[in-house]
């Protein structure tokens, strides 16, 4: 990781790897990216150009048309990069470009992603999506696997709904903790990547859905969870203080609960983000301490299915 700190100890990210394609999707991540960019940033643009021997039955084709389908294929690959490029120019930061051959290097997209991301070692990742198709169609199916292979830094997943202000960094930040060393590294990059002059709200959603059943000792077990939740948002709150910043920043915290047995946490948390109209959400993954254990990989996969807001998705540092 090539994360530095800043003059108050903030994680900053210096080398950010953006993935590309001709997708209102991408669109809106450049959008969203620039904002974040000045001197000293290093940005990858990544396109990758797909087999056509995976897009189209072989039947009549011949040798020729899927040759002629590759050569419009590469192109488009390289007027994506060509394009993001020309959109993030004027922020001082260093721009280059990287055109991904499956005929190649064969594999699949997400394959290729993740080796694109793994031999480059950004310490950012950001990605367009838009919900069941565009570049990342791995949402629409499993996706355990695939996040997986991604997560080698954070990744920054904006939606191609998503119409916010994008003047500058984002300064309405939502941050779910359950308070595991997660929850600790997805605060600590989070902060390094919003303005200086942030407004935060930590929450902590308690799944009801673990209580009922229980019989008396339902409302017990609701209100340890509860108690479990108050110490989190209370170690959050302390973290964000000891970066020396908090006077700069407003911070609230919240305790919120699960509704009914239809709902969830990631439908918890964004509604909450929507509510708030925060600018980014950020969640840890792969927290799989504590007693409530709701940051999980399942967790963040199923809010980056349905989140409206961008989500800030950070893995805990491998050993």
């Amino acid at each position: 990781m090539t994360q530095q700190s800043g003059a108050k100890g903030l994680m900053r990210f210096t080398r950010i790897l953006v993935a590309v394609d001709a997708t209102t999707a991408s669109s809106a991540a450049l959008r969203y990216l620039k904002p974040l960019l000045h001197r000293g940033v290093t940005v990858r643009v990544v396109s990758v150009a797909e087999n056509p021997h995976t897009l189209v039955p072989l039947g009549g084709w011949a040798g020729a048309q899927l040759q002629a389908f590759r050569v419009e294929l590469l192109r488009d690959a390289d007027a994506a990069i060509q394009t993001a490029q020309a959109r993030l120019q004027g922020r001082g930061a260093k721009i280059d470009g990287q055109l991904v051959d499956l005929c190649k290097v064969g594999g699949h997209l997400v394959d290729a992603l993740g080796e694109a991301i793994s031999q480059w070692a950004p310490d950012l990742v950001v990605l367009g999506t838009r919900h069941h198709q565009g570049l990342l169609r791995w949402v629409e199916g499993e996706v355990s696997a695939p996040l997986a292979r991604l997560l080698h830094a954070p990744v920054l997943i904006v939606p191609a709904e998503y119409d916010g202000a994008c003047d500058g960094p984002p300064s309405r930040v939502l941050f779910a903790t359950d308070g595991s060393d997660a929850s600790r590294c997805a605060l600590h990059a989070g902060a390094g990547l919003v303005a200086s002059r942030s407004e935060w709200r930590i929450i902590h959603v308690v799944d009801r859905l673990l209580a009922p059943g229980t019989g008396p000792f339902e409302r017990q077990l609701e209100e340890t969870l509860s108690e479990i939740g108050q110490v989190a948002l209370k170690a959050a709150v302390g973290e964000l203080a000891s970066y020396g910043q908090q006077d700069e920043r407003a911070v609230e915290t919240a305790l919120i609960k699960t509704s009914s047995t239809f709902d969830d946490v990631p439908h918890a948390i964004e509604r909450d983000a929507v509510r708030w109209k925060a600018q980014l959400v950020v969640l840890g993954t792969h927290g799989r301490r504590g007693v409530t254990r709701w940051l999980l990989g399942s967790v963040a996969e199923r809010t980056l299915r349905l989140t409206s807001v961008p989500l800030l998705l950070v893995p805990t540092p491998r050993e």
